[in-house]
């Protein structure tokens, strides 16, 4: 358990170093985007109705930003690793597998969490009130990690990296525009809402919109979202290739 641990965080830290060496890569993709996502969001609404979706704003741009960290990023990191022969070092050290993936995925979580807090602490600048409440902390903890094995799966099965950024930008990105988190879910014609239903940042949004609204009886949603995190984790595990055939 102590090298399990100690081969992760090692991993965790090695990416750290990667964030000194490209600092204003990293500010621009996990804090000026998704700040600039909810500014966008904002000032497209009309005056009127600014205060009655603001916190919607917020939950939408909290979790679309999420949604990019955790699969868009995370798979990318994992495919530069990957075809730049990184990953055969860490392999060769040796370290286990799920010890290098706990370190990335704790590193794409701490990304997403620098994300959040920017994005919350830039609320006041675009006038939005918001509730907060400790709930908020496992509810984007979970939102971050939902997809991580979606992530995980993509990076060590595509076949080149060039086919490997193109699904995960479509699984990052498409997945939560496709998602309702910018507007409630019964705004979706009832075709489409079970459809909805199956992915995790439905019930991220729906969860921390309530949160920060105030309104409280999120019990629901954050239980169907630690359920598909749940799924979703355990598929990435086990499908990940560690070893090139």
């Amino acid at each position: 358990m102590m090298k399990f641990l100690g081969d992760a965080n090692t991993v965790f830290e090695i990416q750290l170093l990667k964030v000194r060496a490209w600092w204003p890569f990293y500010i621009l993709t996990i804090v000026m985007f998704p700040i600039g996502t909810l500014y966008f969001a904002k000032w497209l609404v009309p005056p009127g109705a600014q205060e009655a979706v603001g916190t919607r704003l917020m939950t939408g741009s909290l979790v679309f930003a999420l949604g990019l960290m955790t699969v868009n990023n995370l798979a990318q990191i994992l495919l530069y690793e990957r075809f730049n022969h990184t990953l055969k070092l860490v392999i060769t050290s040796p370290v286990h597998p799920l010890s290098y993936g706990a370190g990335v995925i704790a590193f794409s979580l701490t990304q997403g969490m620098v994300t959040a807090a920017a994005v919350l602490a830039f609320s006041p600048v675009v006038g939005i009130d918001i509730h907060l409440d400790w709930w908020l902390i496992p509810v984007l903890i979970l939102t971050s990690l939902s997809l991580t094995g979606v992530g995980l799966i993509i990076a060590t099965w595509s076949p080149s990296m060039e086919v490997g950024n193109v699904l995960a930008n479509t699984a990052g990105i498409m997945v939560t525009l496709l998602s309702p988190v910018y507007f409630p879910i019964e705004r979706l014609p009832e075709g489409l809402q079970w459809v909805a239903r199956f992915s995790p940042y439905t019930h991220a949004g729906e969860a921390v919109d309530l949160i920060l609204s105030g309104e409280g009886g999120f019990g629901r949603e954050v239980s169907y979202l630690a359920a598909i995190t749940a799924v979703g984790l355990a598929m990435g595990v086990a499908g990940l290739r560690w070893r090139e055939s």
